[in-house]
């Protein structure tokens, strides 16, 4: 009986402490205060308007080697994140993209997604090196062949109207087997 008894009240002493660890808190708005802007940032700034852009597809047939699309990058949610929306085409391929680009507060890096009307995402992280003006951004992506890719863009920020960039894609985490490369430049409209 005495170990029934105390099974009884060890139990009792659990519901009780589960249910009150399982009660919601009050939330007071009061404490909680929107942090200031990153100043990091401000980097993202150089994208800013609309842009032109030419590349060619280096592994590419020879009709669909040169590509053209247009570029358009704005400020959003109080100057924290950076939205765009390109186009792309070539002799016989095309596509729309939208994405983000912000700063993560707390992983401190930079961070951004692009998706395409052809449904497929890319994600990835950027390190921006302010002395040479150059951005890297790895990325996981579904390439345009629907399979996955691992990705590196790199732009150079020539002066406050040209961007030089490179693309290259590879069908293994590795970099091994490369399925493509781009080089073009942005040009400011």
């Amino acid at each position: 009986m005495n170990m029934l008894r105390r099974i009884a009240i060890v139990g009792v002493l659990g519901v009780a402490l589960l249910a009150s660890g399982c009660a919601t808190a009050k939330v007071d708005f009061t404490s909680i205060k929107c942090p200031p802007r990153a100043a990091e940032l401000d980097a993202y700034s150089v994208f800013v308007g609309d842009w032109n852009w030419k590349a060619e597809l280096v592994n590419a047939e020879d009709a669909d080697k040169q590509w053209t699309g247009t570029a358009s990058w704005k400020w959003i949610l109080d100057n924290r994140c950076l939205h765009g929306e390109m186009s792309a085409k070539s002799a016989n391929a095309g596509f729309n993209a939208a994405g983000i680009w912000s700063w993560h507060p707390k992983a401190k890096k930079y961070i951004w997604w692009m998706f395409n009307n052809w449904g497929y995402p890319q994600q990835g992280t950027a390190k921006y090196n302010e002395q040479e003006k150059c951005w890297k951004m790895p990325f996981t992506s579904v390439g345009l062949d629907g399979t996955t890719s691992y990705g590196l863009y790199t732009l150079n920020v020539v002066g406050k109207n040209s961007i030089d960039w490179t693309l290259q894609e590879w069908a293994d985490a590795m970099h091994m087997v490369l399925k493509m490369e781009m080089k073009g430049t942005y040009t400011r409209k």
